[in-house]
């Protein structure tokens, strides 16, 4: 029987941890009202032309028909939406939007994930500065320190520096492709086989390091400093090297580093990428970057913009690990005390109000839920 059992992927969610990924996003819904972002809420439908253009990582999307045919499709990303609404409204930029939502992906089978994803996260549409980054990575900083006890360590890249040295080896795209898959995947031997054709090029020796191009930023920028690259990738070296030294002036404590041989954590991505991560959990807690060219696929004109998700799941994971649940304190009162039980209630934070029909069935739920039991009815509290 399927009445009984959940779809393959999703879960419910009651006690300690939706009550903890409440409280985690009533302190993130926080944040974003402090720093002036305006909520927005999107369909969970849409239609699949919206996500057509790209390729929304390794995975597949929720379809259906609506009654005219017309294909639709369970969100599996939030940012393009919230293109799609601006090509619609034609709001007026810049605007900074902020969203809570689920996400629906249909992951390998036996992976382990989870189809169905919480996410929260902001849109800075209509900002070219990079201080657009620069407020994603101080809000990334300033939530993990407050949400979770584990260290968090950023870690920067930049979204089109494997095209850009691929497209100077060789015009072919399909070749280029390849390159970057391999590469990405850490498929080594795939990998080799690949680059062997560019042995007498000055380049080969950084082709050989590039699959291991990452860590602090010292040693990354000094192995950058050696390598006869294009002169197409040095914008985005001195962008990484800009903002850097912003981090360590601004936030001295934040652990960063460099990654230039993984792919960014979007398709649509066009310039710095960002990505942050715990070691006491598997994944990444938030993801962002810059993607000036997405709403070109909506309306004649781009806009400049930059984007940063965060995976309320695991940071739901994480903070439950540290998280203790304060004991509650339940309330028995006659109905004619309901003014009585409300004003106790106002009172007490973890309070609730029993609505046993008498005072033995009060204490079976009071055991249940190893609460303190305070019993109105004898007009004095009768603690358990």
């Amino acid at each position: 029987m399927l009445s009984n059992l959940l779809p393959q992927g999703t879960r419910d969610e009651f006690g300690s941890r939706a009550a903890i990924k409440q409280q985690l996003i009533s302190v993130i819904q926080a944040h974003f009202k402090q720093r002036g972002f305006a909520s927005i809420a999107t369909p969970l439908l849409e239609n699949q032309a919206v996500f057509a253009p790209y390729e929304i990582g390794n995975y597949q999307l929720y379809q259906l028909f609506d009654q005219d045919g017309q294909t639709l499709v369970l969100r599996p990303d939030m940012t393009l939406p919230v293109a799609r609404f601006l090509s619609a409204t034609k709001v007026p930029l810049p605007q900074k939007f902020s969203y809570v939502g689920d996400i629906f992906r249909v992951g390998r089978r036996l992976s382990g994930a989870y189809n169905q994803i919480t996410q929260a996260g902001v849109e800075l549409i209509g900002y070219s500065s990079i201080k657009a980054e620069l407020e994603c990575l101080t809000l990334a900083n300033r939530l993990s320190a407050e949400l979770i006890d584990d260290a968090v360590e950023i870690e920067l890249g930049d979204a089109q520096f494997a095209q850009q040295v691929v497209a100077s080896l060789t015009a072919d795209a399909t070749q280029q492709a390849a390159i970057k898959q391999a590469l990405f995947n850490k498929q080594i031997p795939q990998y080799q086989a690949l680059i062997a054709a560019y042995q007498d090029e000055p380049l080969y020796d950084f082709l050989q390091r590039w699959p291991r191009l990452f860590g602090t930023p010292a040693t990354i920028f000094a192995q950058l400093a050696t390598a006869p690259l294009p002169a197409s990738v040095q914008t985005g070296i001195d962008r990484l090297k800009a903002v850097v030294a912003w981090m360590q002036q601004t936030m001295p404590q934040q652990a960063v580093s460099v990654d230039l041989s993984s792919e960014a954590p979007q398709s649509y991505y066009t310039g710095l990428t960002f990505r942050g991560y715990s070691q006491a959990g598997a994944g990444y807690l938030f993801s962002g970057g810059r993607y000036d060219q997405l709403l070109a696929n909506f309306q004649a004109k781009p806009e400049p913009a930059v984007g940063m998700g965060l995976d309320v799941d695991l940071l739901t994971e994480l903070a439950g690990t540290t998280t203790t649940t304060q004991p509650q304190t339940l309330i028995y009162f006659d109905p004619l005390q309901w003014s009585q039980a409300e004003a106790y209630l106002a009172r007490q934070p973890q309070a609730m109000l029993s609505l046993a029909p008498d005072l033995a069935a009060a204490r079976v739920e009071a055991d249940q839920l190893g609460a303190t039991l305070i019993d109105l009815t004898e007009g004095a509290d009768d603690e358990k």
